[in-house]
């Protein structure tokens, strides 16, 4: 069913490329539940615990091989909520790109001056080969970002220490706790003038990593002017102005210069080859 519904979006849809949330659910064993496969034979993971990581999963083996889905562009969110993380070993056919978990973690340390990391950031610009290289992969196949849809934005990595998630009725007890944010010397939005001149600057270092680094750049819409969630970093269940950013363009001038800044950078990244 996943795989017809896949190659439907890319027939009849014309989509090119797919990311799958927590992929490496998809890695593990369902044998339990069904010792026979779709063809009939007994496949890898038979007669197994239900959940067992497998080497070569028979759905990302079906989806890698189809003739239809195996010329899209195929991107893993490489762990899953069971605690399973194979960012640098998911089962790829060298088909499938992941987003690295590991580059946002040590960029984010980094970038805000947590001693020990340079030899890693040294690693994250150069398409992480310490993670990618032994399996046949090349820098491409490592999505680099700092911030996505879940977490902060990236104007509050530089704006919060601590999450503020008291809106989603949760008693702030859901969103993540490890952020690796640094606010720069004072919490929340209104602050000194020479610390919002300081966020901005380390806004411009991230987008600079990300410019440079060998792989493919990704970044979350919004973060090219400073949106800000006041500090939420879980807002999936709100329709509200904490997740939309249409009507915060007004903040023009913030969204100007950082676009100018992104837009110049994306030049000086073509000088850099992706591997």
């Amino acid at each position: 069913f996943i795989v017809d519904c896949l190659r439907y979006w890319v027939m009849e849809m014309h989509v090119d490329g797919f990311r799958f949330d927590l992929a490496s659910i998809m890695t593990r064993g369902s044998s339990l539940w069904d010792p026979v496969n779709v063809y009939g034979a007994p496949i890898e993971g038979d007669m197994i615990t239900t959940g067992t990581p497998l080497v070569t999963p028979p759905l990302i083996d079906m989806i890698s091989n189809d003739p239809i889905l195996g010329g899209v562009k195929l991107i893993a969110e490489a762990w899953d909520a069971g605690g399973l993380y194979q960012v640098g070993q998911f089962p790829h056919w060298n088909v499938w790109s992941e987003w690295n978990g590991k580059y946002r973690d040590i960029v984010r340390q980094f970038i805000k001056g947590t001693d020990g990391f340079a030899g890693g950031f040294a690693e994250c610009l150069c398409g992480s080969p310490h993670l990618y290289q032994a399996g046949g992969r090349k820098p491409w196949h490592s999505i680099n970002f700092v911030c996505a849809h879940d977490g902060f934005t990236l104007g509050d990595l530089v704006t919060y220490n601590n999450k503020y998630n008291l809106p989603n009725g949760e008693n702030n007890r859901d969103g993540e706790n490890h952020n690796l944010s640094w606010n720069c010397g004072e919490e929340g939005e209104f602050a000194r003038l020479s610390v919002k001149r300081l966020r901005k600057r380390q806004m411009r270092n991230f987008f600079v990593c990300l410019m440079v680094s060998q792989g493919v750049p990704m970044f979350y819409m919004g973060d090219e002017y400073g949106h800000t969630k006041g500090g939420n970093n879980n807002t999936y269940c709100h329709d509200s102005y904490v997740s939309t950013i249409w009507s915060h363009i007004v903040v023009l001038s913030n969204y100007l210069q950082i676009f100018a800044f992104i837009r110049h950078g994306s030049s000086v990244g073509q000088l850099f080859s992706l591997g």
